[in-house]
């Protein structure tokens, strides 16, 4: 439970116009200046910063300047995850826009994994490119990154991946855990996009609408924070979506049936369509189809698109089983970590097998694909623990590792996988150790307010729902009523009634006994009209 603050929210209801169960559930999100909750609140009424606050846009966007100026190539390379490709095409996009002559290049993770691989920098060199954009990849990459700059390749990286012993030294960096300052809420695509906003600085304002689709998502797919600018290119991207100047995004909503566009359909339906190319190996297919050609050539990109989907859908099947079964073999009591690891498992698919571990254990998860002594795993995590910090605390049994708090890929030979296993564990034991009883170990869900059944109104729901749109970082408001008597109509459905009041509640409903007084969490909305609460969470009532 949030801790509540009567003083400061009737302060903020007051300067805001709002309930005061509003200006509390604002401040639990760190909002307590009229500004900032403003702000939150009328996203739709506001401009994005200036983007050369960001620490390295400038000497970026000089640098591009200059290459356009004197007709010099540049090329943008990309990781190939949604975020890396949707970040790939928004910064070629906008340097094409802006005059400049560039090509696009993905990375390879089965060929080379992570980053920007030694062939690259070689045929980059013999390409004699003069400036390289990296997006989402190449803050750890200082070897790289210093023989470019030997040979006369000036490099410019936008990316959002935490530094580790010896981050790169480019011509700019724009990566706010590596330089500070604004921007740490934003993912490659969303810095990609902040690019854009610099080099059509001059360019009417809907010039930069094209551009917020694809932010839009790869921030979604990112699971970035939904605060600040970033919760800004969502809002403003969802609209962008469904009347997208992309026909091959356009073509992609209709063959997954996007009727609604929402973050949550946008994580299940296109999504995972689009990263399955860059799980296979290539990518160049889901980035194609992002981009605003001729509407001819969708099709085929399209059709690219479905097959890699289901191929690896059709990989995922046997390998999850093999993986759950491992799973079920591990000692929780003392496993605070799940590893699994199996030959002949594809390396492009630990990323949603480590995920659909962690949720399904509510644990950190990593899984390893091994072939010939070597082993190319994926880690995931909870959002109290950051997987990249236990990941450091045993570093010394991986090859290489990286990524942030949430999601990280790593390498181990076969030989040490026994003593990094017991490692991870024991770091991540050591850091659940020193974080707050409670909120290292289960699911946690945080709760706004505290409330009686009485309190429950349309007119301060109907002002939650401008919270939205929610995600990592700004979930849905709830709330907690206590001693409450839950009836129950189908397995879906019931009600709460206190007198002649009753109000209906949706979701998982338990079988507890009608007379049995219950606590519960949900989230208040208005469903056809009506006041409705959606069950989060329930348990017997604490005895008094």
């Amino acid at each position: 439970m949030h801790p509540q603050n009567p003083d400061a929210s009737r302060l903020l209801a007051d300067q805001l116009g709002v309930h005061r169960f509003t200006a509390q559930a604002l401040i639990n999100r760190r909002l307590e200046t009229a500004g900032d909750a403003r702000r939150f609140l009328n996203p739709a009424d506001h401009d994005f910063d200036d983007p050369l606050r960001i620490r390295g846009m400038e000497k970026a966007v000089e640098r591009l300047r200059r290459a356009i100026a004197q007709q010099e190539t540049i090329r943008v390379f990309g990781d190939s995850d949604v975020d890396g490709i949707t970040a790939a095409v928004i910064a070629s996009e906008a340097i094409q826009q802006a005059g400049g002559s560039v090509d696009v290049r993905s990375s390879n993770r089965i060929d080379n994994g992570y980053g920007l691989p030694d062939s690259a920098v070689a045929d980059i060199l013999a390409a004699g490119v003069r400036v390289v954009v990296l997006v989402d990849c190449g803050t750890n990459q200082p070897e790289a990154i210093r023989t470019l700059a030997q040979n006369g390749v000036d490099t410019l990286i936008l990316d959002h991946h935490a530094p580790l012993d010896e981050p790169a030294e480019p011509y700019a960096m724009v990566n706010a855990f590596c330089a500070g300052g604004d921007g740490r809420e934003l993912c490659s695509a969303g810095l990609a996009f902040k690019l854009a906003q610099s080099l059509l600085v001059d360019a009417p304002p809907e010039q930069l609408t094209p551009y917020l689709d694809l932010a839009a998502i790869g921030t979604l797919a990112d699971c970035a924070p939904l605060r600040g600018e970033s919760r800004l290119i969502v809002f403003k991207g969802l609209a962008c979506i469904a009347n997208s100047l992309r026909p091959g995004l356009r073509r992609l909503c209709e063959a997954v049936g996007l009727d609604a566009i929402s973050p949550d359909a946008i994580l299940r339906k296109i999504v995972p369509k689009l990263n399955a190319s860059g799980r296979l190996g290539d990518c160049s297919a889901a980035r194609q189809l992002l981009g605003r050609h001729s509407p001819e050539s969708h099709e085929m990109w399209m059709g690219s698109v479905d097959a890699a989907h289901e191929k690896t859908r059709s990989l995922q099947r046997r390998i999850v089983g093999e993986a759950m079964a491992q799973a079920s073999r591990l000692n929780f009591a003392e496993d605070s970590v799940v590893v699994v690891a199996g030959a002949g498992w594809h390396r492009g698919l630990m990323g949603p097998l480590a995920s659909q571990l962690a949720q399904s254990h509510n644990r950190p998860a990593i899984a390893i694909a091994l072939e010939d002594g070597v082993g190319t795993g994926s880690a995931r995590s909870i959002p109290s623990i950051s997987v990249l910090e236990v990941l450091r605390r045993c570093s010394e049994h991986l090859v290489r590792f990286g990524g942030h708090a949430q999601a990280c890929g790593l390498t181990v030979s076969r030989e040490r996988l026994t003593a990094f296993r017991q490692a991870v564990n024991q770091a991540a034991r050591e850091l659940i150790a020193q974080q707050p009883s409670g909120t290292a170990s289960g699911r946690v869900l945080e709760c706004d307010l505290d409330l009686q059944t009485a309190d429950l109104t349309e007119d301060w729901t109907k002002e939650w729902q401008r919270f939205a749109p929610f995600g990592m970082g700004n979930p849905e408001p709830v709330v907690v009523l206590r001693r409450i008597r839950l009836e129950v109509k189908s397995p879906r459905r019931g009600w709460v009634r206190e007198g002649e009041r009753q109000i209906p509640v949706q979701g998982s409903i338990p079988t507890m006994g009608m007379d049995t007084p219950l606590d519960m969490a949900a989230v208040p909305m208005i469903e056809r009209g009506e006041l409705t609460l959606r069950l989060r969470d329930v348990r017997l009532a604490a005895a008094l």
